[in-house]
């Protein structure tokens, strides 16, 4: 009797392990990134970190592309949803909002991912963040940095920039949270604000970085994807300190870059794929901020003092205590 009962027992376990093998294996998953591409150090280069844990931890197996221009995400969220053979689908970027809103109608039965923007249909779950949130930490950190008197890339000026990608709500909110950051450090601190116009051009990243050093800017930072990277070229050439975004750059320009505007874009992408692995795939939009670790900041090259004011700060916003306006407009009055 023992005999037979254990002999049951091992053929369970081994069903389970087969059953728990095969559910994995069918997780096959598409990503279309955005129009910077894989290489950016930021937004994409997050995502793609994102999926390939997603498959080591998951056992998922995933497609990818990498469109050049906004035209093409439709056909290649077409072409992925022709297939029927993912379960997810998931869109990189603001930008794909109006093609994936078109896809999902014609293809109600596939499940679909937005990173970045809302699409409201039934088969898609959109994935922002409270950017301001961000941009204050960065603000303070700029802030508190440009005031400081002993410091070779520090000049007295007490000026402090911000480079958008583009001109578009969430780069806006990022600026008006830097500009509200840095008044509740220092009402005297002056805040500059320009737009490179795309998220591939490092040159006029550089160029516009350039003109706020003219302006005795001496911590700036860019929000703009793989333009960025031209910001913090500028930053270490002109001997002063440049902002990072979305991931760590401190590789870029190293002892310039005096912290990283952190969105967790790879945290982002596996619980998208974690949900839909575990059938618990929820349509809807999902608003990430510090406090669901969705944002946040690297220690980088910040002084030990600023770090400390910085995450009380942090815990404040979390908690609800700081409010942040969320336009430009808003932020200047």
């Amino acid at each position: 009797m023992r005999k037979k009962l254990l002999l049951v027992a091992l053929f369970l376990i081994l069903a389970t392990a087969v059953l728990s093998s095969a559910v994995l294996a069918e997780g096959r998953i598409a990503i279309v990134f955005a129009t910077g591409g894989l290489g950016d150090q930021s937004f994409n280069d997050m995502a793609f970190k994102g999926i390939k844990a997603a498959r080591e931890e998951y056992g998922i197996s995933f497609d990818a592309a990498e469109p050049t221009s906004i035209s093409e995400y439709e056909t290649y969220l077409t072409q992925f949803s022709a297939l029927n053979r993912y379960d997810l689908i998931i869109s990189i970027g603001f930008d794909q909002a109006d093609a994936l809103n078109t896809v999902s109608q014609r293809y109600p039965q596939q499940k679909y991912a937005i990173v970045d923007a809302v699409v409201k249909q039934d088969n898609v779950a959109s994935y922002v963040y409270e950017e301001k949130q961000r941009g204050f930490l960065m603000g303070a950190a700029a802030a508190m940095m440009t005031t400081r008197t002993k410091d070779e890339k520090i000049n007295p000026a007490k000026v402090i920039g911000v480079i958008g990608g583009m001109k578009i709500p969430l780069i806006d909110e990022n600026i008006a949270g830097y500009i509200a950051g840095a008044e509740y450090i220092d009402p005297e601190v002056k805040v500059i604000h320009s737009y490179v116009g795309g998220w591939a051009d490092p040159a006029k990243g550089k160029e516009l970085a350039k003109a706020m050093i003219e302006q005795r800017a001496d911590v700036i930072w860019g929000a703009a994807g793989r333009s960025g990277l031209g910001v913090l070229k500028a930053a270490a050439e002109n001997n002063i300190y440049g902002i990072g975004a979305d991931s760590n750059q401190n590789h870029v320009a190293p002892e310039h870059v005096l912290t990283n505007g952190m969105k967790f874009v790879n945290h982002t992408v596996k619980r998208a794929v974690k949900q839909v692995i575990e059938n618990n795939f929820k349509p809807g939009v999902h608003v990430l901020g510090i406090e669901e670790q969705g944002l946040g900041y690297t220690e980088s090259l910040l002084p030990a003092e600023i770090i400390k004011k910085l995450e009380k700060i942090k815990n404040k916003i979390a908690a609800g205590e700081i409010k942040i306006p969320a336009t430009i407009e808003a932020a200047r009055k």
